[in-house]
């Protein structure tokens, strides 16, 4: 059911970072196809939600492509999907797509198939009047080098409004850079406060971090995160979202109304990081449970860092498990860096499965694996290989 609209109460959407044409390393060919479909999907959901919450019009806070030289199909299937939006789209040229001379946004194929819709790109050229008493200004990137001046001096040059002002802007904050010195690119956070509660800026719509993000002192600065996931859960703890803003507009006497911002599901996609030890049957039972709950495997990736002490009939089940996940999930493999599992191999492991010359040689894949050093690793997995082939050839 779709929600009315509230004269009083400015309300839309905010996204960033579709990164429309992005590919995973981890994914084969068919698994991403779908995450390729999945992720326009995304986007073309931002339509139905704005519908469904009355939603006025929708921000992109940079980032909407991966690069400015992505396939002509992509470009072509993001003009559709937008050219099919609701609400007018205001989009900002972010550090992957910026508004140079090879911009996404200017060639043919984008611009015939937008033109005279509602997609307007954030040009910098000046405010945009979105709707009655609604005021955007963005600050794009025109080059893949941050030009950290712009948005200070952007700020510096707003009037107080009795409107509601948005301020688009893309790139990491001074808040982001915990434990470190922040980089002389990112975004002062303490400037934003101090234009919101001069009443020069009622929200500020972040992009570049893909997680949903508040930052600032009060409520009214915000990174969306990414429509779809983009890296696993352990860098990025809360993509798939877009932010429904609802603003109230100012009083007759200039007060500014409220702020309410809430997260609408976007994405179907889960990158799960999983570490365990595994040094028993039981152990590996408690993984696989917990990897067998996991819902749409075909929209998951999952990455598995594993240590522990072993048996030989330990370590082919685990081969086996990674078989099996490997062909449910969209992508499952071990993280090598993370990943020591010490083979604990015994001559009695083998003794009704092969003799003769096939034995001189499993002892001494035995010895190396108990020896530790690079090859131990290496003397483990051929040993597992070889109880699965022999195991399964006897049974």
């Amino acid at each position: 059911m779709n929600k009315p609209r509230d004269v009083g109460t400015v309300r839309f959407l905010h996204s960033a970072d579709w990164q429309l044409g992005m590919t995973r390393r981890f994914l084969g060919a068919e698994s991403q196809a779908v995450y390729t479909a999945d992720r326009l999907a995304a986007v073309a959901a931002l339509g139905t939600l704005a519908s469904q919450h009355g939603a006025e019009f929708v921000v992109v806070a940079g980032d909407a492509f991966e690069d400015n030289a992505v396939p002509r199909s992509v470009v072509l299937r993001a003009a559709e999907a937008l050219a099919a939006f609701p609400v007018p789209v205001l989009i900002l040229p972010g550090n992957h797509d910026p508004l140079d001379v090879s911009s996404v946004f200017r060639c043919r194929d984008f611009s015939s198939a937008v033109e005279g819709g509602s997609v307007i790109i954030l040009d910098g050229s000046g405010p945009v009047d979105v709707v009655s008493g609604v005021e955007v200004v963005g600050v794009p990137w025109t080059s893949k080098r941050p030009d950290p001046a712009r948005l200070p001096a952007l700020l510096s040059d707003l009037e107080p409004t009795q409107g509601v002002r948005i301020v688009v802007a893309h790139g990491g904050t001074d808040e982001i850079y915990v434990g470190d010195s922040p980089s002389v690119e990112a975004i002062r956070v303490a400037a934003l406060d101090e234009a919101i509660e001069a009443g020069l800026v009622d929200y500020v719509a972040l992009g570049d971090r893909h997680s949903v993000t508040r930052v600032g002192s009060g409520n009214r600065i915000w990174f969306s995160g990414s429509p779809e996931t983009t890296a696993f859960d352990d860098v990025e703890r809360d993509s798939g979202h877009a932010l429904l803003v609802e603003l109230g507009k100012r009083s007759p006497a200039g007060e500014r109304g409220d702020c309410t911002v809430t997260p609408l599901r976007t994405g179907r996609w889960s990158f799960l990081a999983v570490s365990a030890e595994i040094d028993t049957e039981e152990d590996l039972d408690a993984l696989a449970e917990h990897v067998d709950a996991v819902e749409d495997k075909q929209r998951t990736v999952l990455k598995l860092g594993l240590t522990g002490t072993v048996g030989v009939a330990l370590r082919a089940r685990i081969d086996d498990l990674l078989e099996t996940w490997s062909a449910l999930f969209a992508s499952a493999y071990l993280r090598e860096r993370l990943t020591h599992l010490v083979v604990r191999a015994e001559d009695s492991d083998f003794t009704d499965l092969v003799d003769g010359y096939a034995r001189h040689a499993v002892q001494d894949l035995v010895a190396a694996a108990g020896a530790g050093g690079p090859e131990s690793e290496d003397a483990g997995h051929a040993l597992s290989l070889l109880f699965r082939l022999v195991d399964g050839a006897v049974r």
